[in-house]
């Protein structure tokens, strides 16, 4: 008989990072982690997202910042094929080559296992289309809208080496009654949660 891990037991009060804190709780309640993060080998990108004391998405999960050991911002230190979940919160829109590390965190997974991803809305954030310059961030090196998201997502991955099971536009909370000269306020961000697949023996013709 094969180990069975005890169900997860969830605090909607956890002391995550800033952006991942403002929808935690309800995701929490609506199994969005059941769903979408079941394995017990999960990485967290950029935790602590500007908040010093916080820490790791989930129980047991391996938060990595620029000071882990063995990461130089770039490739993650984790052998391929290794790792059930990479959740990464507000993170795409600061790094210097996105496809590099959507491609890398699509490496470390094993067959079934997802990328958690939630970025920026540039609908919601910025307003606007086209950064830089952000309005309120100047480490934004890139917004997004679900479709140039995907678009990323297409360019980063091999046709059929991928499902994407979840695509969501989250403003809870969201503020919509503030001006674009107002920092805007409530959760502002795209989901995304991309599955590792093991590709057909056959290719998606050119």
């Amino acid at each position: 008989m094969p180990i069975q891990n005890p169900p997860r037991v969830y605090d909607p009060f956890r002391n995550v990072g800033f952006e991942s804190g403002k929808a935690y709780a309800r995701r929490c309640r609506d199994g969005f982690w059941d769903r979408h993060a079941p394995g017990q080998d999960i990485l967290d990108i950029g935790f602590r997202g500007g908040t010093p004391h916080a820490v790791p998405i989930l129980e047991g999960a391996i938060g990595v910042e620029l000071n882990y050991p063995g990461y130089d911002g770039f490739t993650l230190p984790f052998a391929d094929g290794s790792i059930d979940t990479v959740h990464s919160s507000h993170v795409l829109e600061h790094v210097a080559d996105d496809i590099y590390s959507l491609r890398d965190w699509h490496r470390v997974l094993r067959t079934g296992g997802t990328i958690v991803c939630f970025v920026p809305h540039a609908h919601l954030y910025e307003r606007r289309l086209t950064v830089p310059p952000s309005r309120w961030s100047g480490e934004h090196l890139r917004c997004y809208t679900p479709q140039t998201l995907l678009r990323a997502v297409e360019q980063a991955f091999a046709p059929n080496t991928y499902r994407v099971r979840h695509l969501a536009d989250c403003d809870t909370g969201y503020r919509y009654d503030l001006s674009p000269d107002q920092h805007p306020e409530g959760c502002l961000e795209i989901e995304l949660v991309i599955e590792r697949i093991a590709p057909p023996a056959w290719r998606v013709e050119p």
